[in-house]
């Protein structure tokens, strides 16, 4: 098949079916690509009716913009319960977190469309309109397991909190910028497949949860293979650090900080998520481990604007886990995992919730206050309107996108991480101006 249809059909989330059994219908869909197309038919639905019926079916897929679209027909198969299709499941909530909600409720099955035609408009360049050939070995799923376990869509807040560290430190050694950002991914991937490796293990993750990658609940792979993974992946990132510390020796505390935050966040039984220190061990992490060492990493001095800007990032990254947390309250009480989203309950986590979101704004107004030269960081202030719209979901306990709480602030704290970023290019264009004017 045409890569650049692969890729769009890969990208693509939704797919409007056309089906006509009891009668004419039309519904869109949440779709994974899985030797087919994977998505999930609602319970009683005229569509699950029509589709009994009949199960030949038409589709379309588009992007909502006017370059690449598919269309075509194809056979449906009512595959049965997500609870009996792990591999299928699993797929599809990966790239499609809020399924899960229906899932959880079970008042969906998962079906699977196998299309045998396939037309094709595309207008990237000209109009041109092409049936393109169906092959289901190709429409399988890309993704490596241990890939999935590493979390990689969370990398990114560890990355932009290193990259913000060391651009205001002013001046970026390249070997060291470049290997430091590898240590912490790695180091950040082996965490999160140790958390992985952990709650399954304990049983905090199960087919119905909706944290983690899934990858051993839906039996996608071993958690020997895991665990094996995330020690070499520790190995690795240790024996970074040492560099760094042969070279660095200022950055010993960061480290240590660092290490010992992520290796004890999940440990059954003495790990600080077990006792409402979760929240604590992320913010230690990302403020004073990955923001404060990639600063005097770079050779930055420390002042108090300094690390007040280091606490946004943390209470950030703090509430991306709070928004898990949160969610997940009931199935974590069960279970006898104490958070601090527990302990606040469902009132109180709005309201932490809402602090950890807006409090970044008043520091970054305190810290340009202790030191114009930090003036350039109220940039920040553009990303209100999306905190504003992160405030209208939290504040609606029906608001669908609740369960994606977490990887909504995540999506949001990025953002605030670039135009910090800028920020900081800024500042240090507006300090080398004022030592030209003023030597």
């Amino acid at each position: 098949m045409d890569e650049a249809l692969l890729k769009f059909l890969r990208k693509a989330r939704t797919m409007t079916l056309s089906t006509n059994g009891e009668k004419l219908w039309a519904t869109k869909v949440f779709y994974a690509l899985d030797e087919g197309f994977v998505f999930l038919v609602e319970k009683g639905s005229l569509t699950l009716k029509n589709i009994e019926k009949n199960p030949k079916v038409s589709f379309e897929i588009d992007s909502n913009k006017l370059k690449l679209f598919a269309q075509g027909t194809g056979t449906v198969q009512i595959l049965g319960e997500p609870s009996d299709f792990p591999k299928e499941r699993g797929i599809l909530i990966y790239k499609i977190p809020e399924d899960q909600v229906f899932i959880k409720h079970e008042h969906v099955l998962i079906a699977r469309m196998i299309p045998e035609e396939i037309v094709v408009m595309d207008m990237r360049v000209e109009m041109k309109k092409y049936s393109e050939k169906v092959s289901l070995d190709e429409m399988k799923q890309k993704i490596n397991p241990l890939t999935r376990a590493m979390r990689p869509w969370s990398f990114q807040q560890s990355v932009i909190t290193f990259v913000a560290g060391a651009i205001l430190a002013g001046q970026l050694h390249s070997l060291y910028f470049l290997l430091g950002i590898s240590g912490v991914v790695i180091a950040h991937a082996a965490f999160n497949m140790l958390s992985e490796y952990f709650d399954y293990k304990t049983g905090l993750d199960t087919p119905k949860s909706m944290g983690g990658s899934r990858v051993l609940v839906d039996n996608l792979t071993s958690g020997n293979r895991v665990l094996n993974s995330a020690l070499i992946l520790i190995i690795l990132s240790v024996l970074i650090a040492l560099f760094f510390i042969i070279i660095r020796p200022v950055i010993i505390p960061y480290v240590v900080i660092g290490l010992v935050a992520g290796l004890l966040y999940g440990v059954p039984r003495i790990g600080f998520k077990n006792y409402a220190m979760g929240d604590l061990a992320v913010f230690l992490a990302w403020g004073p481990g990955i923001f404060l060492g990639s600063y005097a990493l770079m050779g930055g001095k420390l002042n108090l604007p300094v690390i007040l800007v280091s606490v946004t990032f943390a209470l950030l990254t703090v509430n991306i886990l709070h928004g898990n947390n949160w969610r997940d309250i009931k199935d974590d009480t069960e279970k006898g995992i104490i958070t601090v989203a527990s302990l606040l309950g469902n009132s109180g986590s709005k309201a932490y919730y809402f602090i950890l979101l807006w409090l970044p704004f008043v520091i970054l107004i305190l810290a340009s206050l202790i030191n114009y030269r930090f003036f350039p960081s109220l940039m920040a202030l553009v990303t209100i309107p999306l905190a504003i719209n992160l405030t209208v979901v939290a504040k609606n306990d029906r608001n669908i996108n609740r369960g994606m709480l977490d990887k909504l602030t995540a999506q949001y704290t990025l953002i605030y991480g670039i135009v910090i970023v800028l920020a900081f290019i800024i500042l240090q264009h507006y300090s080398l101006g004022l030592k030209l004017l003023f030597p």
